[in-house]
């Protein structure tokens, strides 16, 4: 969880602490296409962590509760409605659940995108991730995000240690290129890591795999309108682009944050119309799309072999690229 995320978690009075908080990530390391790295400490005291996801929605659950929420469980909503007076989810068991505003939280799946069709393809970038995940691996600087940059089918391979004995490293590359190559999504992250970087590949194939291995493709779209009378996305449900910031969390407990007190004054206000969510589109604008402009900086980055070597070598020039990830460089090497 990156540090913004937990500055949102701190005003729900959600503390980091516990047995779901495993890793804390302490540094940087960039690894560039002729395998020399530079790396980059966090200079502050509060950094990113790693989680165990069950225990910290755990967490949260239990701060809904706290405040009167109240949950369903085992439910799948299927269909909505959007009448005059109120917006219905009805679930698979044909149960229909009534409120005057719904706020759908659903991720890449929302309930609101099927059935209103408000999601489309991004433009620009068009990607699959796949997730490997490993007993050991050898090399992996501790504390560290350890990120490789290829410069070519917007191709990226990173990941960290999460706890003793479990290791994740992540594909983001050009969907076109996997279909091109016609192979199967485990075979094609073998495929790039054997291509571009070899101290990346023989861990990879060596290296005891654990669990069970994810891929996703496209991981970017986009939606068409996320305010509609009686109806506000957040999260993922209001679009998507890349993990490559690690912001997903973020971005949904800033929206989630935004459409709770947009949905309070238009309740107050008894004006549950597209145009009384101004306030959060604004807000969202604001605060998450400017973030996703740096992302869409950063995937372009990753397509530029040339601008990559530069960086390598040219402090001003990488700081300038990539942020908080290109401050000047505390260690540089070679991996050989």
């Amino acid at each position: 969880m990156v540090v913004p995320t937990q500055n949102e978690c701190a005003q729900l009075g959600l503390k980091f602490e516990g047995d779901w908080v495993l890793d804390r990530i302490t540094g940087f390391r960039n690894v560039y296409p002729d395998l020399s790295w530079t790396y980059h400490p966090i200079p502050t005291a509060t950094c990113p962590v790693q989680v165990d996801r069950g225990g910290f929605n755990a967490a949260l659950r239990r701060k809904l509760v706290e405040v009167g929420g109240r949950l369903i469980w085992n439910a799948r909503v299927t269909d909505l409605e959007f009448r005059d007076d109120s917006a219905i989810a009805i679930t698979a068991d044909r149960n229909q659940h009534s409120a005057r505003i719904l706020i759908d939280a659903g991720g890449r799946y929302a309930p609101s995108l099927r059935v209103l069709n408000l999601k489309s393809d991004d433009p620009e970038f068009s990607q699959i991730g796949v997730a490997v995940f490993f007993k050991s691996f050898e090399g992996t600087p501790l504390n560290t995000w350890d990120r490789h940059l290829y410069g070519e089918r917007g191709a990226m391979i990173s990941g960290s240690r999460i706890r003793p004995g479990l290791y994740r490293y992540i594909l983001e590359a050009d969907l076109a290129e996997k279909q091109t190559d016609h192979l199967g999504a485990i075979e094609f992250y073998e495929s790039v890591a054997r291509n571009h970087d070899r101290w990346l590949y023989e861990r990879v194939m060596r290296e005891p795999r654990v669990g069970r291995q994810w891929s996703m493709a496209p991981l970017g779209y986009r939606v068409d309108a996320v305010a509609r009378d009686r109806l506000l996305l957040v999260g993922d449900a209001a679009g998507y682009l890349s993990p490559i910031t690690g912001q997903g969390n973020e971005f949904a407990l800033r929206t989630g944050r935004l459409a709770a007190t947009s949905a309070d004054e238009a309740l107050r206000d008894g004006d549950l119309s597209a145009n009384a969510f101004a306030s959060y589109v604004e807000g969202r604008r604001y605060e998450v799309e400017r973030q996703v402009d740096y992302v869409r900086a950063q995937l372009r980055i990753l397509r530029d072999r040339d601008a990559l070597l530069r960086a390598s070598r040219d402090d001003e020039y990488r700081a300038s690229v990539f942020g908080p990830y290109g401050i000047p460089a505390g260690e540089r090497g070679f991996l050989v």
